[in-house]
């Protein structure tokens, strides 16, 4: 109840309980003087438990049974997330999904339990539809909203990956498994130790290691299952490997990365680039493209001049008035 402030409360409770409405009325007075949003949950919708949910301090009301569209878009409305008065309203909503849906996923990794995969179909339907509507700049612009960096990256690569595949023509089967494996590419991350996941500076020489060891966790995390395609599986263990063989876990070779890995790693290095960072200011988009060129022999060189016309148009110029000029950092750290 306490880290609540400042966000938003869902509330879940018997209001045909009196005992437990008279706690709930203590525990939630500070939070209604505060003005915290709260959506309440009921079990019946009676206009007697409504006056009761109303009074507890509930500024939107829906039935406990509601189904998650109509509960995603509740919350995401209150959170000022979705607003249907904008032309962005329905790319807004799919922001929502997919990020809801990210959430599942890595609570599930990281609990130790199966990926729910119809949660991940969902999310990866709603960021294809997303780029569909070739607006990139709103997806970024929402991603900027989240405050937990590997939701953030997690968000940020996979819009990126669905706005290079559409740019490249790549079918909708293709698509789907491209965005899938952008969604999943990290999500080894919910087994590494929270104490160097949220780290406020740059990962020594062993955090770094510990670090590195996330795409065989979630690669195996996935054949564990069972269920996903190679080239998902793929993805996820390489996409940090380089052309040059200087990548990880592997040191995999020009001649043994395929062009889906070559896709996600730009995709993945350019984020981290334009992400911010507790240590490093964000790059602009103009220099985080720059610092994949120089990077060379290390990525493939047609895909990069590819990925510039997805992230140098027009659509996303107003990522600049986020960043500055490139801080501390470079490539390799960055990602």
């Amino acid at each position: 109840m306490r880290a609540a402030a400042g966000r938003l409360l869902v509330v879940d409770l018997d209001l045909s309980q009196p005992k437990l409405i008279g706690s709930a009325r203590g525990a939630l007075a500070a939070h209604r003087q505060a003005g915290t949003p709260a959506l309440f949950l009921l079990r019946d919708m009676s206009p007697r438990s409504q006056m009761q949910a109303n009074a507890l301090g509930a500024q939107a009301i829906l039935p406990v049974e509601a189904q998650a569209p109509i509960l995603l878009d509740k919350v995401g409305a209150m959170l000022g997330l979705l607003r249907e008065d904008t032309p962005n309203a329905v790319l807004q909503k799919r922001f929502v999904r997919a990020s809801a849906a990210l959430a599942g996923l890595l609570d599930a990794a990281g609990a130790g339990g199966p990926l729910p995969v119809e949660t991940i179909d969902d999310s990866v339907e709603a960021i294809n539809r997303a780029a569909d509507g070739g607006d990139l700049d709103v997806w970024l612009d929402l991603v900027w909203q989240h405050d937990d960096a590997t939701y953030q990256h997690c968000l940020l690569v996979s819009g990126l990956v669905a706005a290079f595949a559409r740019k490249l023509g790549f079918g909708e089967g293709d698509r789907r498994l491209m965005t899938t494996a952008a969604v999943l590419h990290d999500v080894g991350k919910a087994r590494i130790p929270l104490g160097i996941l949220r780290k406020e500076g740059p990962l020594t020489v062993e955090e770094r290691g510990v670090m590195r060891q996330h795409p065989q966790i979630g690669h195996d995390m996935l054949v564990a299952q069972g269920g996903f395609s190679p080239a998902v599986l793929a993805a996820v263990l390489s996409h940090h490997e380089l052309l040059d063989g200087s990548g990880y876990p592997q040191g995999l070779g020009a001649d043994r990365i395929s062009d889906p890995v070559r896709i996600m790693t730009i995709c993945d290095i350019y984020a981290a680039l334009i992400e911010r960072r507790s240590y490093k200011p964000p790059m602009a988009p103009a220099d985080a493209f720059a610092t994949l060129v120089e990077m060379g022999g290390k990525l493939d060189v047609d895909l990069v001049r590819a990925f510039g016309d997805v992230v140098l148009g027009a659509s996303v110029k107003r990522l600049d008035r986020l960043a500055t000029p490139p801080g501390a950092g470079g490539a390799e750290e960055a990602a």
